[in-house]
């Protein structure tokens, strides 16, 4: 065997030491949390006054485990609200969700709703009509 080869495979079983003794051991590797529930409600939800209105959305993200959820905001209009927003969270729970949708003028009348989703979860459509005094 030649020298060169020696050393490869000298350098080859070191590398594979390495490999085993750096590998974390089973159990002690955390897992990234799933989103396991979401929610969103509207506020008012059937309004009856003077327009434009302000409709209030409050919800919650809940994960199982640390993980930053990026959501999105869906809206009947094709609307999509500020754009991606991020939750960091350090171990399971749930945080707030907040966002306002201003709309409607005198004599209109509006059925809407608006959704959170981040991947394939998403929270119920919080819907929401308007009637606007002319």
């Amino acid at each position: 065997m030649s020298l060169c080869i020696k050393r490869i495979l000298t350098a080859l079983v070191v590398l594979s030491a390495c490999l085993v003794f750096l590998t974390p051991e089973a159990g002690n590797s955390a897992e990234y949390g799933h989103v396991t529930e979401m929610n969103l409600r509207a506020s008012p939800n059937d309004w009856h006054g003077g327009c434009p209105v302000t409709i209030n959305f409050n919800g919650s993200i809940s994960v199982n485990g640390p993980n930053t959820v990026t959501y999105g905001i869906k809206r009947s209009d094709g609307g999509s609200g500020e754009g991606p927003q991020t939750l960091h969270f350090g171990s399971a729970g749930t945080k707030h969700v907040h966002f306002t949708w201003r709309l409607g003028s005198p004599g209109e009348n509006f059925r809407g709703w608006a959704q959170i989703g981040s991947g394939n979860a998403r929270s119920d459509r919080a819907e929401f009509q308007i009637h606007c005094h002319r």
